[in-house]
C-alpha cells in the first residue's frame, strides 16, 4: 500500500510478499485500513474526482487490500490471479478509486498476462481508462455511464486521457469502439475528445496516422493499421452527419483529415477483402 502511495513519484518495483495468511486482509487492523482510505482520498485528489467522491457515504473495502497482496505475489502469477478472483466488486466510489491506486501503477510490472487482464478487471477505473478485458467491459462501461458521465469533473478525466495518444493497439480499439458508442449520446464530449487531441497530441497523433498508412502498401496489414483507423472512427462518422459541429471547433483543424482518411481507406480495404 506505501508502494502504491508514492507509485507516481518513483518507478521503483513493487516489493514482493508470499501471501502468508491471507485471510486477515479480510479483517486488516485499524492504521491499515486508515492508509486505504487515505490513498482512495489521495486518488481521487489527484485525479480531480473529490466532488464526486465526497458524495459517496459507503466504505471503503478490503478490495484493494487483497490487489495489493496480489501484486506483491505476482512472481508466483497463478497463486496472485486466485486472489484476485476474491477481490468483491467495489460497492463505491471509494473502492473504484482505491483499487485503481494499487492497479494502475502496478501494471507495467506485471509479466504474466492472465494475472495483469484480472487485475484490470478487478479496477474498474483502470480498465475504462487503459483497457479490459471481454469479460471486464460492461463493469468499465457501467462506471463511465452512471459516475463519471454524470459529473464534470468525470468527462473532463474522460476527455484529458481518451486525447492522448493510444499506448498500445487494444487500448486504441478499446477507446475507438467506446468513442464510436458514444457518438451519438455523448457528441459534445466526443468531440472534445477530438479536440483536445488535436491541440495537445497532433504530432504525436500524425505519426501513428503514417506507420499506419505505411503498412497498407502492397500487401496491406490490415491488422496493423486497425487500432489507428478504428480510433478516429467516431470523428469520421461525424464529419460525414455533423459537419456543421466539426467546423464550430476552432481546434478541430484540418489535421484531422489524416485520420478520416486512413479510417476510410481501412473500411474500403476490409470491405474488398470480405
Amino acid at each position: 500500500m506505501l508502494w502504491s502511495t508514492a507509485a507516481d513519484e518513483g518507478r521503483t518495483v513493487p516489493p514482493e510478499g508470499d501471501l502468508t495468511d491471507p485471510q486477515e486482509l479480510a479483517d486488516p487492523p485499524p492504521d491499515v485500513s486508515a492508509a486505504v482510505v487515505r490513498l482512495a482520498v489521495r486518488t481521487a485528489a489527484r485525479l480531480r474526482l473529490d466532488a464526486p467522491a465526497a458524495r459517496e457515504h459507503r466504505p471503503v473495502g478490503a478490495g484493494a487490500l487483497l490487489l495489493a497482496a496480489a501484486v506483491g505475489a505476482r512472481a508466483r502469477s497463478d497463486l496472485a490471479a486466485e486472489v484476485v478472483r476474491a477481490v468483491p466488486a467495489a460497492r463505491s466510489l471509494w473502492d473504484v478509486l482505491a483499487h485503481h491506486a494499487v492497479v494502475a501503477p502496478a501494471l507495467r510490472h506485471c509479466a504474466d498476462p492472465v494475472l495483469a487482464g484480472r487485475l484490470r478487471d478487478a479496477s474498474p477505473l483502470t480498465a475504462l481508462l487503459d483497457r479490459p478485458t471481454p469479460s471486464g467491459e460492461s463493469a468499465a462501461e457501467l462506471l463511465l455511464e452512471d459516475v463519471l458521465l454524470a459529473h464534470p469533473q468525470g468527462r473532463r478525466l474522460v476527455t484529458t486521457v481518451y486525447c492522448e495518444p493510444p499506448a498500445s493497439p487494444a487500448q486504441a480499439l478499446w477507446r475507438g469502439r467506446l468513442l464510436d458508442q458514444l457518438r451519438m449520446p455523448e457528441r459534445e464530449l466526443v468531440l472534445d475528445v477530438y479536440e483536445a487531441a488535436l491541440l495537445r497530441h497532433t504530432a504525436e497523433h500524425l505519426a501513428l496516422v503514417r506507420d499506419a498508412r505505411l503498412s497498407l502498401t502492397v500487401p496491406p496489414d490490415l491488422p496493423a493499421a486497425r487500432p489507428v483507423a478504428r480510433w478516429w472512427s467516431a470523428l469520421a462518422a461525424l464529419e460525414r452527419s455533423h459537419g456543421r459541429s466539426l467546423k464550430a471547433r476552432s481546434g478541430i483543424t484540418r489535421a484531422y483529415l489524416e485520420g478520416v482518411r486512413l479510417h476510410r481507406q481501412v473500411e474500403r480495404l476490409e470491405a474488398s477483402t470480405a
